[in-house]
């Protein structure tokens, strides 16, 4: 079947099949980092023009400046954000019931400032109790005859409530209950259709057929001769009737109270009319009115379907008007308290009544004060020249100035036609819109401008609905949750029926946001200091000597860490309530920046203070393999084997794992980073190897790494047969420290021109013998226990670098306690706040507590 683009459906089908693109900071900026790095290797790369950089190959400098592309662009930081991001919707789905279309989504959502809330089944409950009904009669009300608490396997209670209809209530509303309705019945005898008529029809007893009604005594049956839908745009519905006994057609037109009113003939609207409805509607009452009008005998069936719906909705007369009790959700008070403790401001935008809207937005707290909080009602006046402005809860009908001094901190509430002008008046809207908490009989695509005006306020919102009305702002809102198995749950990016549709799934959900982004933050500061790191160190020791480090040292990074590592991170968990400030978004704000600054300034100076104890030494060797040993540039896995390398592996590595590590502390948006075993336990590992290879004899694990090796551990290390597999020559391999030197000036005078010694497995790694060299047990070969060219360090050494690694550790974890998540942040947040005030940026009805800083 054809669906037409421009009808309800076919916009709601267009919707799902292209979503709205929605304006993140994260994103907005990530562009502008890539483009610092471009920048950044372009240094990188004059640097490794110059001579003394000279590789003596091309390949080999190729290679080089390849490498430092991957390094500066690891293709891992959008996998890592991936990663935390599917850790955040497995969790979601699995903890808190919650239902996961776009994992993009949840970040955003932990920057939502602004939740905008429909009424009815999302702060309210779904359903709605028909509680009482207020005939009219002669444009007169007549006395309210209210209803038991209608429970259908009660059957003295049900009897009652239709005992009283049939005493109580005029057969026209008697007749209006029973017809003025879409609901059907099923096979098995189950009405269906909308809650608010199904709670009517099943309180009144009739039975509903194809075309017939029947009372439940049978003395009265009703025929259906036309049927009016709701339509949208008349916000009315109805259906025209034949009685079976009189013959009598009768037209039954209902919507709600304001409408009927608008298209009733005046002198059948009751004088009191308004005072009735706005008192029904402040006792917090789902409001309809019903009018009707009887149609000449003599019309057929066919004359009936012709007539225009104007014809048949002119000259009515209300009937009476339908009380339906719509009870709040248990925890939606609590639920909006925490989202204020969050500093998450909520507001209300519903399609029901304002005075509903108020009374409801005072019982869960969305008006500050709750039902002693002091509103505004604003309503656009005849000819809609402008707004007028009253006290709902005052029977004066003097209009208020909205501005004076008496009313600047009262909250506020619009109608439809109030919002739509000041939505054309930008300016009158930009003095009050941060005063707006309820937003009244509003239309799909009234709430998708609400939505989007607060966006355009630079405000991150998210829309809680429960209907089809509310697609277009699920959709449109930065991170939208239907609570709804329906339609609304289909273009919705979240969806949850948990709980009975419980409004705590908005905390749920904000709370994983706010961890997700924080996990998305930390990996993205864990790459920075991975590319700055990484290429700063192999650039000084390519400067030094065009050395490199060990190739295990480089899967190392990529996969322990790089993967494995931040996997670990992605599991932090939330914590169980939301904090007064949300979490930071900025890629170059001067938090972000300073967790990446210091860790990498500080292994920086990590690395200098190692070279520093190192090259005081009187057995230091500076060794430049190709220039003093003339290796070749095709054995690069062995350019690590040397003293420098060593200590800039340690460092590398540690300040890799360590920046993982203390990125993930828990903090205000994410468990205690001891809840997170995985990442403790890797990050135990990762020292202990460190440790081990620092302070150990050699080992064919030293030698993996070129590490504190020696000659025969290295040869040794062909043992570890899956590692030898996949080497590029460094593991099972002849260890070329700095005393091979000796020995090829010692070989030279033997040799032909132009050509070099160098040990091989062949020779068994030693000068031929016979050869006159130096001994392999001679100290300036052998020393500190190790056997053959080696680079181990002497026990003073090993125990001065465990201080300096251990420094290191000990100043990165202070720094990230004290200044990142610490007092000195605090502060900076309260600086921040006095600043935004004194620029008249700072709204305290948008942040409840702090100010949206990024720190």
């Amino acid at each position: 079947t054809a669906v037409g683009a421009l009808t309800t459906r076919g916009q709601l089908v267009r919707m799902v099949l292209f979503p709205t693109s929605v304006r993140f900071k994260y994103n907005d900026q990530l562009p502008k980092v890539y483009m610092i790095l471009c920048l950044y290797m372009v240094v990188l790369f004059g640097i490794y023009m110059t001579p003394k950089m000279n590789l003596h190959s091309w390949v080999a400098t190729y290679l080089l400046v390849l490498n430092t592309i991957a390094m500066c662009l690891s293709p891992m930081l959008p996998v890592s954000m991936v990663m935390g991001q599917s850790a955040a919707a497995n969790r979601l789905e699995k903890t808190h019931k919650i239902g996961c279309l776009q994992p993009g989504r949840i970040p955003i959502a932990g920057k939502i400032s602004t939740m905008v809330f429909d009424k009815t089944g999302t702060i309210t409950k779904d359903g709605m109790d028909f509680d009482a009904v207020i005939p009219v009669e002669g444009a007169k009300f007549c006395e309210k005859v209210t209803f038991l608490p209608n429970d259908q396997e009660d059957a003295k209670i049900s009897d009652t409530n239709r005992a009283k209809i049939v005493a109580e209530v005029p057969e026209r509303l008697r007749h209006a209950l029973a017809s003025c309705h879409t609901v059907a019945t099923l096979r098995d005898g189950t009405l269906v259709g909308n809650h608010v008529e199904v709670s009517m029809v099943t309180l009144t007893g009739w039975s509903v057929g194809d075309s017939v009604l029947r009372s439940p005594s049978g003395d009265e049956a009703l025929e259906v001769v036309k049927k009016l839908d709701f339509d949208h745009c008349r916000m009315t519905s109805g259906v025209v009737v034949r009685s079976s006994q009189t013959k009598q057609l009768v037209v039954y037109i209902k919507g709600s109270y304001e409408k009927i009113k608008s298209i009733s003939d005046p002198a059948y609207v009751p004088r009191s009319y308004d005072e009735v409805t706005q008192a029904c509607a402040k006792d917090g009452y789902y409001t309809l009115g019903i009018a009707s009008k009887s149609l000449p005998q003599s019309l057929t069936t066919q004359q009936i379907a012709d007539m225009s719906r104007d014809s048949l909705e002119a000259g009515l007369g209300i009937c009476g008007l339908l009380l339906f009790r719509n009870e709040m959700k248990r925890d939606s008070p609590n639920a909006i308290r925490e989202l204020r403790k969050g500093s998450i401001r909520s507001v209300i935008c519903t399609g029901d009544n304002a005075l509903t809207g108020i009374s409801i937005g005072k019982q869960c707290h969305i008006i500050v004060g709750g039902d002693s909080g002091r509103v505004l009602l604003g309503e656009l006046v005849s000819g809609g020249q402008g707004i007028q402005w009253r006290d709902p809860d005052s029977d004066s009908p003097q209009p208020l100035d909205v501005h004076s001094a008496l009313y600047c901190d009262w909250q506020l509430a619009v109608t439809q036609g109030a919002w739509r002008y000041l939505h054309e008046h930008l300016s009158e809207l930009e003095e009050i819109w941060y005063r707006i908490v309820v937003f009244a009989r509003m239309k799909p695509e009234d709430k998708i401008n609400v939505v989007k005006y607060f966006q355009s306020r630079a405000l991150v919102v998210g829309m809680c609905g429960d209907g089809g009305n509310d697609c277009g702002g699920l959709r449109a809102a930065h991170a939208g949750l239907a609570l709804s198995d329906a339609e609304a749950s289909m273009v919705s990016p979240f969806a949850t029926g948990r709980d009975g549709k419980s409004l705590m799934t908005v905390v749920d959900l904000i709370r994983e946001g706010r961890a997700c982004l924080s996990t998305n933050m930390a990996t993205f500061q864990y790459f920075m200091v991975y590319a700055f790191t990484l290429t700063t160190i192999r650039t000084i020791l390519v400067w030094h000597g065009a050395l490199n480090l060990g190739e295990y040292v480089w899967v190392t990074m990529d996969i322990g860490i790089g993967m494995i590592m931040i996997w670990t991170m992605t599991l932090s968990k939330p914590t169980g309530e939301l904090c007064h400030y949300r979490p930071t978004a900025t890629l170059l704000g001067p938090r972000t920046l300073s967790a990446i600054a210091f860790p990498y300034i500080t292994a920086i100076i990590t690395l200098f203070v190692g070279f520093g104890l190192l090259w005081t030494k009187e057995w230091y060797e500076h060794l430049a393999p190709i220039n003093d040993i003339h290796l070749l540039p095709s054995l690069w896995m062995l350019r690590g084997d040397n003293y420098d390398s060593s200590i800039g592996a340690i460092t590398l590595v540690l300040a890799l794992v360590n920046t993982g590590y203390v990125n993930t502390y828990g903090g205000a948006f994410r468990r205690n980073i001891l809840t997170n075993i995985g990442v403790n336990v890797v990050y135990f590992i990762f020292l202990f190897a460190l440790g081990w290879l620092l302070l150990s004899s050699p080992t064919q694990f030293n030698c993996v790494f070129r590490v504190n090796c020696d000659n025969k551990q290295s040869q040794e290390a062909k043992a570890l047969t899956p590692l030898a597999l996949f080497s590029a020559g460094g593991v099972g391999n002849c260890f070329l420290g700095p005393q091979v030197k000796i020995w090829q000036a010692e070989m030279q005078p033997v040799m032909p021109p132009e050509e070099y010694w160098l040990p091989d497995d062949e020779s068994g790694c030693t000068p031929p013998s016979g050869s006159n060299t130096t001994p392999w047990s001679s100290p300036d070969i052998s020393q500190f226990g190790c056997e053959g060219p080696n680079n181990c360090f002497s026990t003073a050494l090993r125990w001065q670098l465990v201080v300096v690694f251990v420094a290191y550790i000990l100043v990165n974890h202070l720094f990230t306690k004290l200044f990142l998540q610490g007092p000195v942040a605090a502060r900076l947040r309260q600086m921040q706040k006095r600043t935004d005030e004194e620029q008249g940026t700072y709204v305290p009805s948008v942040y409840n507590s702090e100010s949206d800083v990024e720190l």
